[in-house]
């Protein structure tokens, strides 16, 4: 390569440095990280990239009877949230599964409940029961949250569930005195 036209070269890169670093300091940079939040409502799967989540029911109980034989009580309730998941592409290993109420206050599952989150595996229906031990202000307006890992959600699928309890159902599911077992997951048999 001639003299002359390693300097031509040089300028042309120069000249692309400097146009890129003037396109990259006046154009705004996206950092915008959250999530794409899909809602749905008690018995309507909510389609998501990575998985299909529909809540079934919706119970309270003052006692939960868990797979180690315990009954386990709480001077609340316990809010028990029955989900099937179908995981999609690939098996979906502990979701992060959350209550939370109008106020914005988040609830998670209680060691104590039994409940410990499993994986899905692709294609195949898994129903979980998920107990939220909560206080009565929590009841009316909860929407489960479910997310694909347990610590982060930017720029990802999101459930938000409505739980469909409003203010005339609080004294009912406040009142119960039943015990509801809590299971392991369980899949389909294909």
């Amino acid at each position: 390569m001639t003299w002359p036209a390693r300097i031509g070269m040089g300028v042309a890169v120069l000249a692309a440095l400097a146009v890129g670093r003037t396109i990259d300091t006046e154009l705004p940079a996206s950092s915008d990280s959250r999530p794409f939040v899909h809602a749905g409502e008690i018995g309507d799967p909510v389609h998501l990239v990575y998985a299909d989540v529909t809540v079934d029911a919706v119970r309270t109980a003052k006692t939960l009877h868990t797979d180690q034989g315990e009954d386990v009580g709480t001077p609340g309730r316990w809010l028990v949230v029955d989900i099937t998941v179908v995981a999609r592409g690939r098996p979906l290993s502990k979701p992060g599964i959350s209550l939370e109420d109008p106020s914005g206050r988040g609830f998670l599952t209680d060691a104590r409940s039994g409940y410990t989150p499993e994986y899905a595996p692709t294609g195949v229906p898994t129903r979980v029961r998920i107990p939220f031990e909560v206080p009565q202000d929590a009841l009316q307006g909860a929407t489960l949250v479910f997310i694909r890992g347990a610590d982060d959600d930017r720029r990802d699928d999101v459930a938000r569930i409505d739980l469909g309890i409003g203010p005339g159902d609080v004294p009912r599911l406040w009142g119960t005195e039943e015990t509801i077992e809590v299971p392991q997951d369980e899949t389909e048999a294909s």
